[in-house]
């Protein structure tokens, strides 16, 4: 008698216990479905050209998300690998790892524009979007993986290595064109929000990849900005009073990019931080005409002498960056008029190179 109500009560518990696993399965099941439908999924799948990850598929791209390589104001970047061979760097939110709080930045039909917009541009200093996952709150979104690190790690971190002056005017020419090719693509004027030397990466050869468009707004100009996930060290001082935030602001945040480059020095350096990279620079420029007494030394010399294209080059990115800092927006240059200073600069460079 015994041994049977041992034997009813284990099938009863078992039954039970797959019972409440088939309802949180089905309940796991509804929440995917419904997140890959508010995040515009039924229309993106019928998109052209754009991969959607399932996500089990990330899990396994990423081996369980063990390989965190960066982190920003938006999310968590994980190392994964496709068709075991391309390396791919996985973007998830911060927001509880997807599972509520604050929501999504966007919805609807905001991200499946957003998506789309990033799907259909195509520039070489622009990181490639290669996929999204949509079963999560906040989708996921998978990028080129690109290999040698951001601009602000080679600046600052990698201070041993050797950086000409060739080399940084490269840098800032091929990120400047990126931003300037994302302001004028299509009907509206985006805006990357998140400008930082951060999110400059770098590939073998040093060409820039401009990077993390998370913060990226589909607005017009002009427009209010629900949200802006901006470094505060890099942000626009007339959004921090009007909260608003236009294509200019990307030149703000830019100018202060072309100064780590001449300078080697990060935003807020000296002891405990406490020096300001615009402001010291801005103080000087005024003082003197010029920011002389910041530039890095080690970009001044040609065959062990000091350049004057070098340094007549350097005073040109300077003064760009001053006017690009200008409180009044409309002050500022656009981004295309800073390729085109930053062009200038580099015909300078190529006098140099013609010395004997």
């Amino acid at each position: 008698m015994h041994l049977y109500v041992f034997a009813a009560t284990l099938v009863a518990s078992s039954c039970l216990a797959l019972l409440l696993w088939f309802i949180y399965k089905d309940r796991k099941r509804r929440i995917k479905i419904a997140c890959f439908d508010k995040n515009g999924g039924i229309i993106l799948k019928e998109a052209a050209a754009i991969v959607i990850f399932t996500e089990v598929q990330l899990k396994k791209i990423t081996n369980n998300y063990s390989t965190r390589i960066g982190k920003g104001a938006f999310g968590t970047v994980f190392l994964g690998t496709i068709d075991d061979k391309q390396r791919v760097a996985v973007k998830r939110s911060n927001d509880e790892d997807n599972k509520g709080g604050r929501g999504p930045v966007q919805q609807g039909d905001d991200f499946v524009n957003e998506i789309t917009f990033q799907f259909r541009i195509s520039h070489p200093n622009m990181v490639r979007l290669v996929g999204c996952c949509l079963e999560t709150n906040i989708p996921v979104l998978v990028y080129e993986h690109i290999s040698n690190g951001s601009l602000y790690n080679l600046l600052h971190v990698n201070r041993d290595k050797v950086l000409p002056l060739w080399t940084r005017l490269n840098i800032a020419i091929g990120s400047a064109e990126a931003l300037a090719y994302m302001h004028s693509h299509g009907d509206q004027d985006r805006i990357h929000g998140d400008v930082k030397s951060a999110n400059i990466l770098l590939d073998d050869n040093l060409m820039p990849k401009v990077s993390d468009f998370g913060s990226s707004k589909l607005l017009s100009v002009g427009m209010y900005a629900r949200a802006v996930a901006a470094d505060i060290s890099y942000i626009d001082p007339v959004y921090m009073k009007t909260h608003r935030f236009v294509a200019k602001s990307d030149v703000y945040s830019f100018s202060i990019v072309l100064l780590e480059l001449i300078t080697r020095k990060t935003v807020n350096y000296g002891q405990d931080n406490t020096n300001s990279l615009p402001m010291d620079f801005s103080m000087f420029f005024k003082q003197k005409g010029n920011g002389r007494e910041m530039y890095d030394r080690n970009i001044l010399s040609h065959d062990g002498a000091q350049c004057q294209y070098c340094i007549e080059c350097l005073d040109k990115i300077g003064a760009l960056a001053i006017q690009s800092l200008k409180y009044d927006v409309d002050e500022r240059p656009t981004m295309a008029e800073v390729v085109n200073e930053l062009s200038k600069a580099a015909k300078l460079l190529d006098k140099c190179k013609q010395l004997p």
